[in-house]
């Protein structure tokens, strides 16, 4: 596995993260559109778009049914960083490893939290990458 593989299954988690709170966004907007009094009709006229309250009822039902996966990705992702992770032998590159992929710490904001330089952060992220990809070639 090349460092670029790495850390493209690094970042499933954080992506995971984002359609989750995409969902759960458009969900609690839906919700709120129903509450309002305009916003949906009980009734269906002839030839309408059918824009009524099961319909909305529907839809809020569908978002949750893929939220629901999400989530279930999301926590595959999880599991398969922390995995990885694990993988690196040195001890500050899992912890910078950690706040950049599960955290989603920036990289400008790790060496601080840290209490490292910025150069020093990228040669143990880089070193703890690089022995990631060379543990998953091994095995």
């Amino acid at each position: 596995m090349t460092a670029d593989e790495v850390k493209e299954r690094l970042r499933a988690y954080r992506r995971a993260c984002k359609e989750c709170r995409k969902l759960n966004r458009k969900i609690r907007d839906k919700r709120e559109s129903m509450t309002q009094p305009r916003a949906v009709r009980t009734d269906a006229l002839p030839g309408g778009k059918g824009n009524t309250l099961e319909a909305a009822i529907e839809k809020i039902d569908t978002l949750e049914r893929r939220l629901h996966a999400a989530e279930s990705e999301k926590d595959k992702a999880l599991s398969d960083v922390r995995t990885l992770i694990a993988l690196a032998e040195d001890p500050d590159g899992r912890y910078i490893l950690i706040l950049r992929y599960i955290n989603g710490v920036s990289f400008d904001d790790i060496p601080e939290q840290v209490f490292i330089s910025p150069a020093t952060m990228w040669r143990r992220y880089n070193r703890a990458i690089d022995q990631i990809a060379q543990k998953n070639d091994s095995e």
